[in-house]
């Protein structure tokens, strides 16, 4: 049995509402993807031993010996000069990734902490949607 709903034109129009708002979303959320997946960071070590460039979540994409310093250094030292340029490239890159997805995180969580994992994550969600009275009546949920 096919049970038809009425749809008021009140209902119409907060359903379009609603979409309006979820393509809103939708583009928002792109547009955010795009921005992180170009962040690309470079941090060269102290007298050019070494540069490296990281990408978002800190993957490595390219290591560089822009000088001939390096040949000079212990494998030791060159390896200290390695991991250091990494851990601060990966680190200006969590700041820059931690500014683009500021603006879309709810009022008062800090994105630095976020990307620390100082913040759990699930303490962010809301255990139910907020949904208007409207949509509720049309989905028939009581509470």
């Amino acid at each position: 049995m096919v049970r038809k709903v009425h749809v008021t034109a009140s209902h119409s129009e907060q359903l379009e509402h609603l979409m309006a708002e979820y393509r809103k979303q939708f583009a928002e959320v792109h547009e955010t993807q795009r921005r992180l997946q170009e962040i690309s960071c470079t941090v060269a070590a102290p007298r050019q031993t070494v540069a490296v460039t990281v990408g978002h979540g800190g993957v490595v994409k390219d290591i560089k010996f822009p000088t001939g310093a390096y040949k000079r250094m212990t494998p030791t030292e060159l390896a200290g000069a390695v991991l250091k340029a990494i851990t601060d490239a990966q680190q200006q890159a969590t700041r820059e990734a931690a500014e683009v997805i500021a603006p879309s995180l709810p009022p008062g969580v800090d994105a630095q902490k976020l990307f620390s994992g100082e913040i759990d994550i699930q303490s962010l969600l809301l255990p139910e949607p907020q949904l208007q009275d409207a949509t509720r009546d049309a989905m028939n949920i009581r509470d």
